[in-house]
């Protein structure tokens, strides 16, 4: 196969429109690999209406992503079948094509990992299970990977995409994007450049309780900018060279918690009289009261670039494949520290500071993450589909690095702190601060991984294949942490160095049994792994709980997953009905969580092991060339094996939820027709995602966590209704998302334990737009 239609093999449906997946780094049909996969093509995806990875989740069995609030609007973690750390390296791989982009949560960085949006995206699949053997370290619960269009040598191609929509209780937000390509030199030199804008409309208010007169409405807007560009040069009939960049910039104008329960009133420090914080009362999403009361907007922008460099060589049935990426992130926020860090060194009195004389109490965080990621992999493959050998080998080399710089802003810390104790911070003997900085945090984190991997299957008999694989790496974490601040006497310096190595290897071992050339059985075990990390110092406010605790940990070491499954793909009934199910069970040894104390700061530690079981299952039914019925459950229950105490206070209880969704379900119809001389479709799609009934820490009396007043998140419900008309190359859809207007919290919680004020967040409200798309 000529390497122009080798790329392109991998970016089209199969016969009978099933689509072609790259799991294993070689090209094959869905229905013959024997890895629990959830896929989606372009087309798939625009009748889907799937722009983002959240519309990815929702329509995806055993995914799920992490909504917690406090955070900017890109703070992401994935969560594959219950497998989900709030602390560490990522739990779940990130691709663009084959460059890992998934970032750690590191002593001073939560913000998550990045993922592009869904425009000019060939393919994205979601593989379920550890792939550490082809995907190394952080693929412990599986990978998602985001496939992009390969240029042609032969023709020219067009899309493009357009759209308006309403919010209800909110503003208008639009996207445009256009997608180009084709050969510059027929058979020799082929391009694509794509180019993507999208503005998603706010629906939060935002009033500050500190100065009446600040108020934005529809505050938690968004902005997207994408840029793509790729080449395919293929001098001759065996060599193909394919240099590409991909830009991505998110601009968040506000952050998208609510605030969910208010004091009524509240006494003024040093003052008469009391304050109202809450003066429009509190968010009420079913009536349409959507509020945040946070004195400063709170913006965030997310940026990254990703040059890449494919080169393959191709003779007969064996190739080798070079890729070389360089990926680069730059993420900027600024939060309000008020309710966490300016509290915790004042008191909960602190909650709404107004002072006598001391106009602006509030204070800041702003961090400034970089991350860094050069890869280079080399890999042979070789065998035809029906040889007794087929085999992919390959090496791998990367070094990647996050740089995060976090001061935490208090104007007038010297005045307030004299206020609030009668004394100077010098007479407390507190360390000098640096301008408004009551601290400062520099982190550098580096990571260095070698490896060797190898995967092979073996023609066991006619139908039967044994796939043996595995991984083995050299991992090397270095870190260098200083933090400078009031709450690190007698110098106002903390420091501290140091590295970690660790060499696993991660095996893999499959069977498959192709019944009928329409029915696939198999049975899978497979590892996963992630590398350990560094504890930041606890300041003198957390020491002496933590020093009652026994915690003084400084680093925390790897962990591991290892996995069992089973699983069926069949397409009966000539096509009309298709189904691939699976069922797992994994343990997870030596867990890195993230330990929170009383004073707000957390460490980091290995804690208990964890069992992950369940099942997920697609199903697709078309009893009609024009109906089609798809049906997808998903089933998790992670909990942790054992408990875990430190003197008298449990730091994990037995049964503890891990806390992913238990039921993920999504179900969609469509039905296409004829309006005249055009086809027309109308589809609706439902998903539901359970909320987590615990157990949970807080619920446990003798937790340092405990908190009746907590409540469980609720469940999420969705209804997407769509309607289409081809007319011409170009397709015209009016959709309504949220129809029903589902406004369940996916988190609702006090900002600390047994605290009057709570914040939330839910799903954007009903939202009606036209869409416009065009292929060439």
């Amino acid at each position: 196969m000529a390497p122009d239609q080798r790329a392109n093999a991998a970016t089209e449906p199969a016969m009978g429109g099933e689509i072609v997946v790259t799991a294993t780094k070689r090209a094959e049909t869905l229905s013959k690999v024997p890895i629990s996969i959830t896929a989606f093509s372009q087309e798939n995806m625009d009748s889907r209406g799937i722009r983002d990875i959240r519309d990815v989740v929702a329509q995806t069995p055993g995914l799920d992503i992490t909504r917690a609030t406090g955070g900017s609007g890109n703070q992401t973690r994935f969560i594959i079948r219950g497998i989900d750390s709030n602390a560490g390296a990522a739990t779940s791989a990130v691709y663009i094509d084959d460059t890992p982009i998934q970032a750690r949560n590191s002593s001073l960085n939560y913000n998550g990992s990045t993922v592009p949006f869904i425009f000019d995206i060939e393919r994205v699949e979601v593989l379920r299970g550890p792939q550490g053997t082809l995907f190394g370290a952080s693929a412990q619960g599986g990978a998602i990977r985001f496939i992009t269009p390969t240029p042609s040598l032969t023709k020219y191609s067009a899309y493009g995409r357009a759209a308006v929509n309403f919010v209800d209780h909110g503003g208008t937000g639009y996207e445009v994007g256009a997608a180009v390509g084709g050969p510059l030199v027929t058979n020799v030199l082929g391009f694509r450049a794509s180019v993507y804008r999208r503005y998603n409309a706010g629906w939060i208010d935002r009033q500050s309780w500190l100065d009446p007169t600040e108020r934005s409405e529809n505050a938690n807007s968004d902005k997207t900018l994408v840029a793509r560009g790729s080449l395919l040069f293929q001098p001759n009939e065996w060599l193909s060279i394919a240099p590409s960049i991909y830009y991505q910039e998110l601009k968040f104008d506000d952050r998208v918690d609510l605030w969910t329960r208010c004091p009524a009133t509240t006494g003024s420090p040093g003052s008469a009289g009391t304050l109202n914080p809450c003066p429009l009362g509190v968010s009420d999403p079913r009536n349409g009261k959507f509020l945040s009361y946070s004195p400063v907007a709170q913006p965030s922008t997310d940026r990254f670039y990703l040059p890449s460099l494919k080169v393959v060589g191709e003779w007969g049935a064996t190739s080798i494949t070079s890729v070389t990426s360089l990926f680069r992130r730059h993420v900027v926020d600024l939060n309000d520290a008020t309710f966490i860090n300016a509290r915790n060194y004042f008191g909960n009195a602190y909650l709404f500071p107004i002072t006598p004389t001391i106009p602006r109490t509030i204070g800041t965080q702003n961090p400034d993450i970089r991350q860094r990621l050069f890869s280079q992999e080399l890999r042979l493959s070789g065998g035809e589909s029906d040889a007794l050998f087929r085999y992919t080998v390959g090496l791998y080399y990367s070094r990647s690095s996050i740089e995060t710089s976090l001061p935490i802003n208090l104007p007038n810390y010297a005045e307030l702190y004299f206020y609030r104790f009668g004394r100077t911070p010098e007479q407390a003997g507190i360390p000098p601060r640096v301008g408004d900085s009551i601290y400062f945090g520099e982190e550098y984190t580096s990571e260095q991984e070698i490896a060797a991997f190898a995967n092979v299957d073996i023609r066991l008999a006619d139908r039967l294949t044994a796939t043996v694989g595995g991984r083995y790496s050299r991992n090397r974490l270095e870190f260098d942490i200083t933090e400078r601040g009031v709450s690190y006497p007698p110098l106002g310096i903390s420091r501290y160095q140091g590295r970690q190595r660790s060499n696993p290897f991660l095996p893999k071992a499959s069977l498959s049994f192709q019944a009928t050339p329409d029915s696939l059985y198999y049975a899978t075990y497979a590892e996963g792994f992630r590398t350990g990390g560094v504890n930041r110092a606890l300041p003198d406010v957390c020491r002496t709980e933590a020093e009652q605790l026994g915690l003084n940990a400084s680093d925390f070491a790897p962990d591991r997953t290892k996995s069992y499954e089973i699983g069926s793909k069949s397409r009966l009934l000539g096509g009309a009905l298709s189904y691939e199910v699976s069922a797992y069970y994994v343990k997870w040894q030596n867990i890195q969580q993230q330990l929170r104390l009383q004073c707000l700061f957390a460490l980091v530690q290995n804690t208990a092991s964890a069992t992950s079981k369940g099942f997920d299952l697609n199903l697709t039914l078309r009893p009609s060339r024009r109906l089609t019925v798809g049906f997808g459950i998903g089933y998790v229950d992670a909990t942790y094996d054992e408990t875990i105490r430190i003197g008298t206070a449990p730091q994990v209880l037995r049964d503890q939820t891990l806390g992913a969704t238990p039921w993920t379900i999504n179900s969609n119809i469509e039905y296409r027709f004829e309006l005249g001389r055009n086809e027309a479709y109308v589809r609706a799609q439902y998903n539901l995602r359970s909320a987590n009934k615990g157990l949970f820490l807080f619920q446990e009396p003798t937790a340092t966590t405990y908190d009746p007043t907590r409540v469980y998140a609720d469940d999420i419900e969705n209804l997407d209704l769509r309607a289409g008309l081809d007319v011409g190359p170009v397709n015209v859809t009016v959709y309504a998302e949220n129809v029903l207007n589902n406004f369940g919290y996916y988190v609702n919680v006090p900002t600390y334990v047994r605290g009057p004020l709570w914040r939330g967040s839910t799903a954007r409200p009903r939202t009606i737009g036209l869409q416009l798309i065009a292929r060439y």
